[in-house]
């Protein structure tokens, strides 16, 4: 694609019934933001894929990710994104608050809580440097990390956030960051108190690469926002929150900073509004990038999504600059000679790894990413079947998370040469399989 196209959702709210009852008065929204977003992405040229800036669930349990899961599959679909091109954090709502209030759990939230600057983050490393601790405070996610786990996007004490790289046709790199802000989060949230860490914000400038960050809580909620803020400001060209149910927009020392919406506002809120954004971001010259925010509303009286003009030009969208991106050098093309024992070099590489079956080789991360959505939403009992039939795993593996284990049989799959096989057992337990298999060029 010419630019990307991100769909950005925050607060889905989504209960073990939604959608399973006739009851469920939100089935009407949902159904009009398919319809709206797919007419408004197919104008764009297409998307690219969906952010959700937290609170999938309602109360952090299992059949609510179920239902979130369903519901984004067949959102991806109608947009026209992979299934698994989903990016997601999570948010207070999806912390089992039943774990979280667990003596041992909510010591930790109120030793963590108890420090400011240096000593708050002294604080996180060293709890969750410690496998005990870190379990603790990491158990009221685990349904969570379940989800996320399908779309690479869970967390864990070496990595509390994750990112992607998303790639502009002129090689600029938008890098995708989700954070955090529910490492301390429990019934006693409330401003200033929840909990972000230096190290999560703590990004490197890298030439040609442009960060845009999600999180749930706005700095204005977070004890530590002035560490926080200064990062973002400094480093990040965009930033993405979610949890006031509330749409905000400001530019902020060349960045741009979407308090969101919510798709899901529980109705009885004062001012009910479901709303979400699409945006677009393209090259506009050697220098700048371009950036343009769609934001939907619902029409409380006609009962579907509409823009929310632009009051200075009356369009359905906000334009922004991001000025300081210079164009990624283009490579000067190779001549003929150089391209000539480039190809013979590819030709006996490629000869080499058939022959030796180097099933070492890491696929195209889309392929990687693809596989892991695909097993990840297969049934237990066929994730087992699989590795029974791979015959991988050892007994030892039994206290493995559901991520944990499939990065374990990815990598001995691999070792093994069985990425092919992987990859064909798990489609063929899905009713519509891919018609072709990626890994078949490594054995």
């Amino acid at each position: 694609m010419e630019k990307l196209v991100l769909v950005h959702l925050s607060d889905i709210h989504f209960t073990g019934s939604s959608g399973t009852s006739i009851h469920d008065l939100d089935s009407d929204v949902r159904h009009e933001l398919l319809r709206d977003a797919a007419a408004l992405t197919k104008e764009l040229g297409g998307a690219t894929g969906v952010l959700v800036t937290g609170d999938i669930a309602f109360s952090g349990q299992c059949a609510e990710y179920e239902r979130a899961a369903s519901w984004l599959l067949e959102f991806c679909r109608a947009i026209g994104c992979p299934d698994e091109s989903v990016w997601v954090v999570p948010g207070n709502h999806d912390v089992d608050r039943k774990i979280a209030n667990s003596k041992v759990t909510k010591t930790l939230h109120e030793s963590i809580r108890a420090k400011q600057g240096p000593a708050l983050d002294k604080e996180l490393r060293e709890i969750l440097s410690d496998e005990s601790s870190a379990k603790a405070l990491l158990a009221p996610l685990a349904d969570y990390n379940t989800f996320a786990a399908r779309f690479q996007c869970s967390i864990s004490a070496a990595k509390p956030y994750w990112e992607r790289d998303l790639t502009l046709p002129c090689g600029t790199i938008i890098r995708l960051r989700g954070l955090c802000s529910t490492l301390v989060s429990n019934q006693h949230d409330a401003k200033n108190n929840i909990v972000l860490g230096q190290a999560q914000v703590n990004v490197h400038r890298v030439d040609g690469v442009e960060y845009l960050m999600l999180c749930h809580h706005p700095p204005d909620w977070l004890q530590d926002q002035d560490t926080v803020v200064s990062h973002l400001e400094s480093k990040v060209r965009m930033q993405l929150f979610g949890h006031k149910h509330s749409q905000r927009v400001q530019e902020i020392n060349k960045t741009l900073r979407v308090t969101a919406g919510a798709m899901h506002p529980e109705r009885d809120e004062g001012g009910w509004e479901p709303m979400y954004n699409v945006i677009e971001i393209s090259r506009l010259d050697d220098q700048q990038l371009g950036v343009r925010l769609f934001q939907r509303r619902w029409h409380k009286v006609n009962h579907y999504f509409l823009a929310d003009q632009n009051r200075n030009t009356n369009q359905s969208h906000h334009d922004y600059v991001w000025q300081g991106c210079p164009r990624p050098a283009r490579k000067e093309p190779p001549t003929v000679e150089a391209q000539k024992a480039a190809d013979s070099a590819m030709s006996a590489a490629v000869a080499a790894k058939t022959k030796a079956k180097d099933t070492e080789a890491m696929l195209p991360p889309t392929h990687e990413r693809r596989l892991t959505f695909r097993f990840l939403t297969l049934a237990f009992r066929h994730q087992i079947a699989i590795a029974n039939i791979l015959n991988v795993l050892t007994d030892e593996d039994r206290a493995l998370s559901d991520e944990a284990l499939f990065r374990e049989l990815f990598k001995r799959a691999a070792a093994n040469g069985l990425l092919a096989k992987l990859w064909d057992e798990t489609e063929k337990r899905h009713s519509d399989p891919a018609p072709f298999n990626p890994f078949e060029t490594l054995k």
